[in-house]
């Protein structure tokens, strides 16, 4: 920690022998996380510093914004044998590299039925993006959704089998997905909420690491989603539980826990559902006024 963010850090040694055009890629975006974690109030600033770096490195001068400059960055990395991910993880840019990715299905069963799920098996990775430089590999991106598939970050997982991946990604992922398909427009925050509350539906080994996770990352700013949820979904279940905020969870029977975290899931379903009904409804009103 003090090599990378300490008054005397430095990215040197810190970005392995790649590629040229991906370690260089690599370095900026690790400059930029450097100085954006180190100095949080200056984040806006050292977000736009980071344009001009890969204006230089794309030799593309005219693009005027990120969304124009990260299909040439992933076009570029690709004819150099990476594949990507970019845009916004939480309040910071991403950049995740690998070389291997492999396409399975799953069966996955949440509290409100089961989903068929495709997943792209990632590995042969060069960089695991923010949040794993952050913290020096202690914690990271163990994987993520879109509207089409689930991305697995293979490295993150002791094996395929086992609980930490069935329920923590699968699991989790997997609510994002069947979210992402009701759901369109929800908050990346809501859609946090509502995983890790199938995670502790799911979690029985591996509850205790589910739990101090959540207890450990806890905030009130929506632009960093993963601790904005954690918060709520600690006081939600405290309060089903009839038990103080921040009371220890880790007491609670686990199939206790594990009905609640379904129920609220639920009855945050039903609202969703009530909500869309009652706009639906208040819409065909207009038109009829009309």
């Amino acid at each position: 920690m003090l090599e990378r963010f300490g008054p005397n850090g430095s990215e040197d040694g810190l970005v392995g022998p790649l590629e040229p055009f991906a370690r260089e890629v690599l370095a900026v975006y690790r400059a930029y996380w450097r100085a954006a974690l180190a100095k949080p109030d200056e984040r806006a600033a050292k977000e736009a510093n980071l344009l001009p770096s890969l204006r230089r490195l794309t030799g593309r001068d005219d693009v005027a914004d990120f969304d124009a400059m990260e299909p040439i960055v992933t076009e570029c990395l690709g004819n150099a044998g990476y594949y990507c991910l970019q845009g916004l993880t939480g309040p910071l840019r991403e950049l995740m590299l690998w070389t291997q990715q492999d396409l399975r299905s799953y069966k996955v069963v949440l509290p409100d039925g089961e989903h068929t799920t495709r997943v792209f098996l990632l590995d042969g990775f060069a960089g695991l993006g923010w949040s794993d430089f952050a913290t020096c590999g202690r914690r990271g991106t163990g994987g993520w959704a879109t509207g089409d598939a689930l991305f697995a970050v293979v490295p993150r997982y002791s094996g395929l089998d086992g609980e930490e991946f069935q329920v923590s990604f699968l699991g989790h992922e997997t609510q994002h997905f069947a979210d992402l398909t009701r759901f369109a427009s929800m908050p990346q925050w809501e859609l946090e909420y509502r995983a890790k509350l199938v995670e502790l539906s799911k979690a029985r080994l591996t509850r205790a690491r589910v739990l101090r996770k959540l207890g450990e990352d806890q905030g009130d700013d929506p632009a960093s989603p993963h601790a904005y949820a954690n918060k709520r979904v600690l006081a939600a279940l405290a309060r089903r539980l009839h038990l103080p905020e921040g009371s220890n969870l880790d007491e609670i029977d686990v199939d206790r826990l594990q009905m609640e975290a379904a129920a609220e899931l639920r009855e945050d379903t039903r609202r969703r559902r009530a909500t869309r009904q009652a706009s639906a409804t208040t819409a065909r009103d207009a038109q009829t006024d009309q």
